[in-house]
């Protein structure tokens, strides 16, 4: 595998993470660079105190993503990105893969909305998950304030979210994978469409 970019992308809670760390355990050569891990290492080095700054931040780490990209590709990498990459992400990467000579595959996460939307609330309920992303303001090692939790968003407006945002962004060839049930998904069966896509 080379000069190959697989993009997983699908709604908040669709388990993105977990499945790119077994699609990467069956292809060591592939590189795995998450949005999210970018911008929890910004929301530590930097804080924020409102929706404001977080925003500027969430834009900030984008253009980080972007660069590091970028600089795998040009080194020939085999790359992994995991987020929910959706319409408004569709442009740039596919200019940075052409640009590159890469060939693209989309792994597009679905499944039953209610399903994803309960199994986003127990993520953020995990104490693993980084408390930038539930806050409107956060400073590494500094009280949290009740005021400054986002409050959860109703199943209405996810759903409203993620027609809006629109993942189906479709780079190169899309393998739809059904996420209902996370611990029924055949990693060796999209592993082996992921092969013979590219």
């Amino acid at each position: 595998m080379k000069k190959n970019l697989i993009i997983m992308t699908g709604c908040p809670g669709s388990g993105k993470s977990c499945l790119a760390g077994g699609i990467c355990s069956r292809f060591p050569e592939l590189e795995l660079i998450s949005y999210d891990t970018i911008k929890e290492s910004y929301f530590d080095r930097y804080g924020f105190d409102n929706a404001v700054e977080k925003t500027r931040l969430n834009n900030k780490s984008l253009k980080e993503f972007y660069r590091i990209l970028d600089g795998r590709m040009e080194k020939g990498k085999s790359i992994l990105i995991e987020y929910p990459f959706c319409r408004k992400h569709a442009d740039t990467l596919k200019e940075l893969a052409e640009q590159h000579g890469y060939s693209m595959v989309t792994v597009l996460l679905t499944g039953n909305m209610r399903s994803l939307y309960l199994r986003g609330l127990r993520r953020d309920d995990n104490d693993q998950r980084h408390p930038g992303h539930l806050l409107n303001r956060y400073h590494r090692g500094q009280p949290v304030l009740k005021e400054d939790w986002i409050q959860a968003m109703s199943f209405d407006e996810y759903v409203r979210m993620c027609r809006e945002k629109d993942y189906d962004i479709r780079l190169g060839k899309t393998i739809a994978v059904d996420v209902t049930d996370v611990s029924s998904v055949d990693i060796e069966k999209i592993c082996s469409e992921i092969e013979t896509a590219l």
